[in-house]
């Protein structure tokens, strides 16, 4: 698996949030939810992207925060049921990976490539982003896997 280092800025993320497990059916289960509702976030950055941000919501990692957004110049008027995140600037490291092998990638990184590199997870929530060309009907479409790093 190889990953990509990228140095991005702070991007506000701004859609629909819940709280769940790890690899629960809730997150799948929320796209239908927010996607609908795509069209009445305004200051939208990127027509057609998407992002999955997360993090855990306590120390054993038996809960995560998860939302399911739209990337956001301004997060100042957003309609009800809405909120924002912001991913803080940071290094990342970077997985493209076909959806299909979404669950299994995030174990190859953090149990095999995180480990083996020269880096270890920096603070701050990871995130999925998905392209305009990205269709979760299509196994093969490809998702960008963002994780904050920092040298050893």
């Amino acid at each position: 698996m190889d990953a990509v280092l990228t140095t991005r800025p702070a991007t506000t993320i701004a859609g629909l949030r819940i709280r769940t497990a790890p690899m629960s059916p809730e997150i799948p289960a929320l796209w239908p939810r927010f996607v609908p509702r795509i069209e009445e976030i305004g200051h939208r950055l990127v027509p057609g992207e998407t992002y999955g941000v997360m993090s855990p919501a306590g120390p054993d990692m038996t809960q995560l925060d998860y939302l399911a957004g739209v990337a956001v110049g301004d997060a100042s008027a957003l309609p009800d049921g809405v909120t924002s995140w912001v991913l803080p600037a940071a290094t990342y490291a970077v997985f493209r990976v076909p959806f299909a092998q979404i669950g299994p990638s995030y174990d190859e990184i953090f149990r095999r490539w995180l480990p083996a590199s020269a880096f270890v997870q920096a603070d701050g929530p990871l995130y999925e982003r998905y392209d305009a060309d990205f269709r979760p009907d299509r196994p093969d479409s490809l998702v960008d896997i963002g994780v904050p790093v920092r040298t050893r």
